[in-house]
């Protein structure tokens, strides 16, 4: 036991170590973030997580480390590094109405990010449970949006077009209005026509994040329209910016477009697959749990995530315009796929004989 404990000693030497050495990591992470605000620069730079990627590995692979627990450690590590390098040029009044998983996100960075900060919405009991759990301010939701600068809709579609909604945009007028809709032909030109009407500037945004915490290094959509000057959108890119964030300017079709590929598509064979492992597995009568591969356990990620915020998924296959193109596109494609490998099966029985 004496040989164990020696050992255990050394160990949390090497600890102590480790913390000290992420410490003076970050250090240095905040003082890089100081000069890039300075000049002007973005927080993430892809690049240069590439060359520290390479960079590791190849260390990695001379001592037999595995790469996998290399990736891990190295997203951890780019993740908070780049929350020590926020540094906001100027403070905001920011509302944000709503309380569901993407108002927690945005809300985690806001706080990090040294803005001011108002939630509100209906129910003022989850409101306050968000205030709470990031130091944040509660407001009714009319004093609110008469505080606040820039105003973010964090409600679904049929939430946001609610008598609700459209009293709090009637208020509005002079502000900064953003929703966060994943699917924009329908509610874009809908706020559109209220920002016409009230006589607020209307941005909308997507976040191509999920609900998580402190998702410093992402990228957000935005959206102009045509109450949106060229200073608005400067100044909601310029706000993006300063949560540690990436602005990527489209317009309504390029993003549904886009959207298409990147959430419909996927989303649909994910949710096809879910149900497929679980019916083929019952038929074949096997516990697939003791025998999941490396894949299959990211697969099985994947799809658990997914599972978790299904019903905006399911908002997404139904509202998106070009959700019927893509999951036609993937039924012409498995098929393809299928008969494929049946041809190639049948080869293989005719080469036997």
């Amino acid at each position: 036991m004496n040989e164990i404990e020696d050992l255990r000693k050394k160990i949390d030497e090497i600890d102590e170590s480790i913390i000290r050495l992420l410490f003076s990591r970050f250090q240095i992470s905040s003082q890089i973030g100081k000069i890039k605000k300075e000049r002007g620069l973005p927080i993430t730079n892809e690049e240069r997580e590439i060359i520290v990627r390479e960079k590791w590995l190849q260390k990695a692979k001379q001592l037999g480390f595995p790469e996998p627990f290399i990736d891990s450690i190295l997203n951890l590590l780019f993740s908070y590094s780049k929350t020590f390098q926020i540094y906001p040029k100027e403070k905001r009044r920011v509302v944000v109405i709503g309380y569901g998983g993407m108002a927690k996100s945005l809300s985690s960075l806001l706080s990090l990010a040294k803005q001011e900060v108002v939630i509100t919405g209906r129910d003022k009991d989850k409101a306050e449970r968000l205030v709470n759990e990031f130091n944040l301010v509660y407001m009714d939701p009319q004093n609110a949006i008469n505080w606040g600068d820039f105003i973010i809709f964090t409600l679904p579609p049929n939430a946001i077009f609610s008598d609700f909604s459209n009293k709090l945009m009637s208020y509005a007028k002079g502000k900064i209005i953003s929703d966060i809709s994943s699917t924009k032909s329908g509610t874009f030109g809908r706020i559109e026509e209220q920002s016409i009407k009230y006589g607020f500037s209307y941005v909308s945004l997507h976040p191509l994040f999920g609900p998580y915490l402190f998702p410093v290094g992402e990228k957000v959509v935005i959206i102009p329209s045509r109450t949106s000057s060229n200073e608005c959108i400067s100044k909601v890119e310029s706000f993006v910016e300063d949560l540690g964030l990436v602005p990527v300017r489209s317009t309504v079709d390029e993003h549904d477009k886009a959207m298409a590929v990147a959430q419909v598509l996927p989303h649909f064979y994910l949710l096809a697959l879910s149900l497929g492992i679980e019916k083929l597995s019952k038929e074949l009568g096997i516990d697939y749990e003791k025998f999941k591969t490396t894949n299959f356990k990211e697969v099985l990620r994947l799809i658990e995530r997914l599972n978790s915020i299904k019903g905006v998924v399911l908002e997404i296959q139904k509202t998106n315009p070009y959700s019927q193109m893509a999951r036609d596109t993937g039924l012409v494609e498995l098929n393809n796929l299928f008969s494929e490998l049946k041809g190639d099966k049948n080869d293989s029985i005719r080469g036997k004989g």
